[in-house]
């Protein structure tokens, strides 16, 4: 038999091509979709915020337990409290008491903390009782503490020994107490202090390295 004879499927049936929807049908497909590709991103893009979120919660968490470790006692009025340790000439060594304050701006917590200190010193008659903190003002780790006469006048009467443990204690109730504090540069009546003797206060001080 001539292949011319075998039978053939119809033309139309070789050239049929599957027609589409109709047209609502396809906007009605497209649409959902659509919402669902929304919702897959919208949900992806939450579990990858939450993910971070914890992260950076905890980083943040973590830094701010740091910052805040001498703020967490609460008094009857619900006012947080913080505790300063003060430290003290005594013997020829130092001595700590606790003090507390209610804590506000840093150059405030400074002059409070510094003024209880200055009393404290003045009760065991280590400074004149009129000894007080004129102005404080920081420019980054330097703090610039002016102070009135009579405190430098109380120093001069100081021999060396006990001088530099009289700076020792103000330097550490200070640095230990107030970050980012490293060097504290002293001022009489608001101008540079040109004192030299026990003690030279015409240059910045800071603590000695802890080894």
């Amino acid at each position: 038999m001539d292949n011319n004879e075998l039978p053939r499927r119809r033309d139309r049936e070789q050239k049929k091509v599957p027609q589409k929807a109709p047209l609502p049908y396809r906007i009605i497909a497209w649409t959902c979709l659509i919402m669902i590709l929304f919702g897959l991103g919208y949900y992806g893009s939450g579990l990858i915020v939450r993910i971070f979120g914890k992260k950076l919660n905890v980083q943040q968490t973590i830094s701010m337990e740091e910052q805040a470790q001498k703020f967490d006692e609460i008094n009857d009025f619900g006012t947080h409290i913080a505790e300063v340790t003060l430290f003290l000439p005594d013997n020829g060594s130092l001595s700590v008491v606790g003090y507390r304050i209610v804590p506000s701006i840093p150059e405030e917590n400074v002059t409070s903390s510094v003024e209880k200190w200055l009393s404290l010193m003045a009760a065991k008659g280590l400074v004149d009782g009129n000894s007080r903190v004129l102005h404080v003002f920081r420019n980054g780790e330097i703090l610039y503490l002016d102070m009135n006469t009579p405190f430098y006048s109380s120093l001069q009467k100081l021999d060396r020994e006990r001088a530099l443990l009289f700076m020792t204690a103000l330097l550490r109730t200070v640095i230990d107490n107030f970050d980012p504090i490293k060097e504290v540069k002293f001022l009489i009546e608001g101008k540079d202090a040109a004192m030299t003797d026990p003690v030279d206060l015409s240059v910045t001080w800071r603590l000695a390295p802890k080894f």
